[in-house]
């Protein structure tokens, strides 16, 4: 091989060693940067609670249930019923978020006539967010 030929061989070897080492440096560096942990970025500045109360409609010869998905983040405070409604109040125990499934039983019945999905998220030790799901017509909306 001449002169010229190793020359152009070891320049093509070292270019490609080059090439490589700065990918190897630069793949390093991005997957340093996924590892280190992100600065939260809480755009949703809490402005104060929500009302936590759930009033839902009932009849004489039904009634409301619920079972709570993720217990300790919220209890049941004791609230007022009627013949035609039924309500819930939550308190705040621990910051996460749990979801409350609801249900609207004949008495003595096993299944569901209507059912509700309550989500309540605690953040900072205060109710953030409430969202329903289901059956809404079954909420009373003249409640406070």
């Amino acid at each position: 091989m001449s002169i010229l030929g190793k020359i152009v061989s070891s320049a093509i070897t070292i270019g490609t060693a080059a090439a490589v080492g700065y990918g190897i440096k630069k793949l390093g560096e991005k997957i340093e940067a996924e590892q280190q942990p992100q600065p939260v970025n809480d755009d949703n500045e809490i402005i104060g609670e929500v009302n936590p109360k759930l009033t839902l409609n009932m009849d004489s010869e039904n009634e409301w249930s619920y079972k709570m998905s993720n217990k300790g983040i919220v209890k049941e405070n004791p609230s007022e019923s009627t013949a035609n409604s039924k309500s819930f109040d939550f308190v705040p125990l621990k910051d996460g978020v749990t979801e409350i499934d609801f249900a609207y039983k004949p008495k003595g019945s096993d299944s569901a006539s209507k059912s509700i999905t309550y989500n309540i998220q605690v953040k900072n030790g205060k109710i953030v967010r409430c969202d329903a799901a289901g059956d809404l017509e079954m909420i009373n909306k003249k409640s406070k």
